[in-house]
């Protein structure tokens, strides 16, 4: 069934949203190039997809502006409106804190929106992103100027043909299925003019968040495809490697759709990362029934695990307790029974644990190794060390070098 679509004001721009389920997180959907959030929910690939995501989350879905169900605009938007529009539409269903989901030119607004707020991301997750559009000796995967002139120029003499816009490089694994790529032609046209489409072409040219991927320290899911057609995987890696911290999943498959292709391994894969169960592959009619039983079962490796990966990120408890899907009270409870510690001093002891780490193996300062692990007070956190092992960081340190 379709959702409700409303809009929120951001200035003079409506943006058009929807918001499904009512999951214990907020999930947002920034998708790539265009969309029409009417319209996708008429194909039974993208709407399986996007229910599944309900089964755990509170889904969020938008058009971008000038997309869409939302205005159109006369200039070229920049990756800051759009990361503005992200903010209008999360404060217009009451969120405060979300996990984003990019794909393709998605996960470049949604990449830089959680370097730019991280204290509003609970984690992001990309499939099929790029850092960049331009061709560079650093950067050898992404098209040279003459391919995106090409591009440019099929965007205009065949904006709406199934058979002549290259789907082939989105979804090869449907090249047979001439009806779907019609319908998804027709999808597109729904979302933007061909000078729309055109524009956001452009712009996506120019867009280059490579500097910034760095600064991202919110966990961090790269899913990527290894013989994605449209995004190459050394695209995805590259991510992985400039992304503290960020895990990075190869996926198999060529397409470059997400809900094309083994759906059930990128969904597993945002379920695991999320709850920290993987749900089993299985009929419909008992999916649900092996992930309850699964969650019971494993209800203390799931809160271990969350812990585990994500220790070194500035996270609140309440955080925690819901990337492990339970109510904080839950998840108090649960974590003094597997730990006999509370979650606050468990942290605190296993930041430290990774400081003395980080001082033996690396070479950089103390205020780096706050910030890395976890805190964000320097003079805290060399007090706390300084409790543990007797003796600041710094003194410590030069200790080892010292012996």
């Amino acid at each position: 069934m379709k959702p409700l679509t409303k809009y929120a004001k951001n200035g003079d721009i409506n943006i058009a949203y929807q918001v499904i389920g009512n999951g214990p997180v907020d999930f947002i959907y920034v998708s790539g190039w265009i969309s029409n959030i009417d319209i996708l929910w008429t194909d039974s690939k993208i709407s399986t997809f996007l229910n599944k995501i309900t089964k755990f989350s509170r889904l969020i879905l938008f058009d971008k502006r000038g997309t869409g169900l939302s205005d159109r605009v006369s200039a070229t938007c920049s990756l800051k409106e759009r990361m503005d529009d992200i903010s209008c539409v999360l404060k217009a269903v009451g969120s405060k804190k979300a996990i984003l989901f990019g794909h393709s030119e998605g996960g470049t607004a949604s990449s830089l929106y959680a370097a730019t707020f991280p204290e509003r991301t609970v984690a992001l997750i990309t499939f099929g992103v790029f850092a960049k559009r331009k061709y560079s000796a650093e950067y050898p995967w992404a098209p040279k100027p003459e391919q995106r002139e090409s591009f440019y120029q099929t965007i205009q003499k065949e904006w709406g043909n199934g058979q002549k816009m290259g789907l082939e490089y989105l979804m090869p694994s449907l090249i047979e299925d001439k009806k779907y790529y019609d319908w998804f032609a027709s999808y597109l046209r729904s979302g933007a003019s061909p000078g729309a489409a055109l524009a956001l072409a452009k712009m996506n040219t120019v867009a280059d968040i490579s500097l910034v991927l760095k600064s991202i320290k919110v966990p961090t899911l790269i899913l990527h495809r290894t013989g994605d057609k449209d995004v190459n995987i050394e695209e995805g890696k590259y991510l992985a490697d400039k992304i503290p911290n960020a895990k990075f999943v190869e996926l198999q498959g060529n397409d470059h759709l997400f809900w094309v292709g083994d759906t059930h391994s990128v969904i597993a894969e945002i379920e695991e990362f999320i709850t920290g169960i993987r749900p089993i592959k299985s009929k419909e009619s008992t999916a649900q029934n092996s992930i309850n039983k699964r969650t019971s079962e494993y209800s203390k490796i799931n809160i271990e695990d969350v812990m585990l990966n994500n220790f070194q990120y500035n996270l609140k408890i309440s955080e925690f307790a819901i990337l492990s899907g339970r109510s904080l009270s839950a998840f108090k409870r649960d974590f003094q029974t597997q730990f006999k510690t509370t979650p606050s001093s468990w942290l605190k002891n296993k930041r430290l644990e990774y400081a003395r780490e980080l001082l033996l193996e690396n070479n950089l300062n103390v205020n780096e190794i706050c910030y890395e692990i976890g805190f964000i007070n320097s003079s805290h956190f060399i007090k706390a060390f300084k409790n543990k092992y007797q003796l600041p960081p710094n003194k410590f340190k030069q200790g080892l070098l010292d012996s």
